[in-house]
């Protein structure tokens, strides 16, 4: 039986931006211009000394003036950035919310001591590690935690496992339920003490010991402005589940903490790099320079309305893209160095840092829900992997026959132009599934722009017709016309989506053709069919965890719909009692009252027929007072 769910509290918020401005060094040779002023504002004064009075009071100076919500000078410790900065979110963790705190800066400005640090001056990392276990051992509800730790880095826009000694090229995977994944990813699981003493872990002792030897395992390199740095992104995520004992036994709590390192831009003419050290400085310049086009994408937007933000342009930020407008608190540290000779790196840092105090996050509590037809394709993806497994070890029994007779180069030769063939194949679904993923994220975003596009036309039209301010109308048409350009723009990248697309499917064509011709004529037959069937066996698992996630993105959908059918009845004034009697003649099902018999409906229901009832059907939507549509359901309104 379907059923209408009352939605979960659910805020907006901007993201918190704090400055940390690292001491002058003692080898560096020039004069400090950065100022921090009452601990909020920050002020870039002019490099250069030789202006006068007259170049100043005609703006012709450099200086610059910035205010955030946090700024800290050259004397703070990590101590005091994480206690007026992060602390007071921190537990929230623990609650079933998303926290995600990352340090964004130039190279050389501090950004790895900040979130790591020193023994004498523990960084972000640790002091937030000690926070979530001090928290959960002081927990008096008897729940059950379990604490989940993975570390990675990116580099050369590849993801290794920082917790294994010799990691593979990780893939970035899209779950409906858990958002940005890493696939073979490791993760640490640990059972947390509860005041029965079921398991006892008595401190974050192992996950810093973990999170030591990621970082020692983590792309250094010495240059001419830093002696260690860092050559790629860090992600340190720790994840938080809590099962109650007592009053909901079934519901689950899952909060993230998201801590990230980001590595520093960097100019070749300052560096002197060469090589492979040249290459990463481009490749880091690359993944930040696209952090910097969210960032502005996403400030547009809430000046704006709705734009198109790159994300797939980058891993990085395919993995910050719900920190930076997702289900998350996220608190940016921009970290600053005081020397003239960094003034273009400080003010371009600081620019970046000032556009994300525009961005808001929408945060809501990650509440653990079991639905029944999740467990169908759950069992259909694990028959698909139990014959995946066969198919392995049939593999395997091959290929030591076949390597115990080396008379049979040519065959081999073969399985392994054909091992390339199916890879590629591999490779042309994932590029396929991304691509579809990217025309659903388009068609959706023009859907509500649309939207938003007809509700103004009404507003415009009742304005000119009462001849009302014709300021308002102006300012009306303005906003229509920005959205017309982002419906333009947007159709325009869904059409070369979809040439791409196609190109994709030909070239999936050819290659399924050239395996199949190669079946055919190679005299082993049944090791090439049993290896092209393990191929298809993967794609086909590929697509329909594709199909899995665009069947929950309906669902959500139709949540969604819920929701605003939720809101209107409980905006008509109906009580209780009128609510449940139209959700028994429709067959619905409310969560969380107690549902009144029938009988006793139809009963009520004779005080109801005197009044007016509004039909809704299903292609006409429900009509606010305004006159907006907002889903479609079929049921009748009774107002009386």
């Amino acid at each position: 039986m379907p059923s209408i769910r009352a939605p979960g509290a659910k805020k907006s918020t901007t993201l918190t931006v704090a400055v940390k401005c690292r001491p002058l060094r003692h080898k560096e040779r020039g004069r400090d211009i950065v100022q921090v002023i009452e601990s909020k504002e920050v002020l870039i004064l002019d490099p250069d000394l030789s202006k006068d009075y007259l170049d100043r009071i005609r703006n012709r100076t450099k200086e610059k003036k910035y205010c955030f919500d946090h700024a800290f000078g050259p004397d703070s410790t990590n101590l005091e950035v994480y206690t007026k900065s992060i602390s007071s979110i921190i537990p929230e963790v623990v609650q079933g919310l998303n926290v995600t705190v990352f340090a964004y800066g130039s190279t050389g400005s501090g950004k790895t001591y900040t979130m790591v640090g020193t023994k004498d001056d523990p960084g972000l990392m640790v002091l937030s590690l000690h926070t979530v276990f001090d928290l959960i051992k002081m927990d008096k509800r008897a729940d059950e935690f379990e604490v989940t730790c993975s570390y990675l880095e990116v580099y050369n826009e590849i993801i290794y496992d920082l917790l294994e000694k010799s990691s593979g090229h990780l893939e970035l995977r899209e779950d409906p339920e858990e958002g940005i994944t890493v696939a073979g990813l490791r993760c640490i699981k640990k059972q947390m003490p509860t005041i029965l003493g079921l398991l006892q872990v008595h401190s974050a002792g192992k996950i810093l010991e973990l999170l030591n030897m990621g970082n020692s395992r983590r792309k250094t390199e010495s240059t001419e402005v830093n002696a260690t740095s860092s050559r790629s992104h860090a992600v340190l995520e720790i994840s938080v589940k809590r099962k109650g004992r007592n009053k909901y036994p079934n519901q689950v709590l899952h909060g993230k903490l998201a801590l990230v390192d980001l590595a520093g831009s960097e100019r070749a003419t300052e560096t002197n790099n060469a090589g492979q050290k040249l290459r990463d400085g481009a490749n880091i310049n690359r993944s930040l320079l696209a952090l910097a086009n969210c960032i502005n994408a996403l400030g547009k937007q809430q000046k704006k309305g709705l734009a198109y933000v790159p994300y797939r342009n980058s891993k990085l930020t395919r993995i910050l893209k719900d920190g930076l407008s997702g289900n998350s608190q996220t608190v940016m540290i921009a970290t600053i160095s005081p020397a003239d000779i960094q003034y273009h790196h400080t003010v371009n840092t600081l620019k970046y840092a000032d556009r994300a105090k525009e961005i808001k996050t929408h945060v809501q509590r990650n509440v653990g829900v079991v639905d029944t037809h999740v467990s169908d394709y759950q069992r259909m993806i694990d028959s698909l992997q139990t014959e995946v497994c066969q198919l392995k070890k049939k593999l395997a029994e091959k290929e030591s026959e076949l390597s115990s007779k080396p008379a049979e180069k040519a065959a081999d030769d073969e399985l392994s132009w054909l091992n390339i063939i199916s890879h590629e194949i591999s490779e042309n679904v994932q590029e396929r599934i991304n691509l579809q993923k990217a025309m659903s994220e388009l068609e959706e975003t023009n859907l509500n722009n649309r939207s938003e596009l007809q509700r103004l036309d009404d507003i415009i039209s009742r304005h000119q017709a009462v001849e009302l301010d014709g300021a308002i109308v102006k300012d009306l048409i303005a906003r229509r016309l920005v959205i017309l350009d982002n419906i333009r723009e947007n159709d325009e990248a869904g059409i070369n989506y979809q040439k791409e697309i196609e190109a994709n499917e030909k070239q999936r064509g050819q290659l399924q053709g050239m395996i199949d011709e190669a079946v055919s004529r190679n005299g082993n037959k049944t090791y090439l069919r049993i290896l092209s069937q393990y191929r298809l066996l993967g794609m086909a698992n590929s697509e329909l965890q594709l199909e899995v996630a665009m069947r929950d993105q309906v669902i959500r959908h139709q949540r969604e719909g819920l929701k605003n059918l939720w809101n209107l009845l409980m905006g008509q004034g109906l009580d209780e009692k009128q609510i449940s009697h139209l959700a028994v003649k429709q067959g619905l099902r409310i969560e969380g009252w107690t549902m009144t018999p029938l009988a006793l409906v139809e009963k009520q229901s004779s005080s109801l027929t005197s009044s007016r009832p509004t039909s809704v059907g299903p292609s006409s939507g429900i009509e606010y007072l305004e006159g907006t549509k907002t889903c479609d359901f079929t049921i009748s309104i009774f107002k009386g």
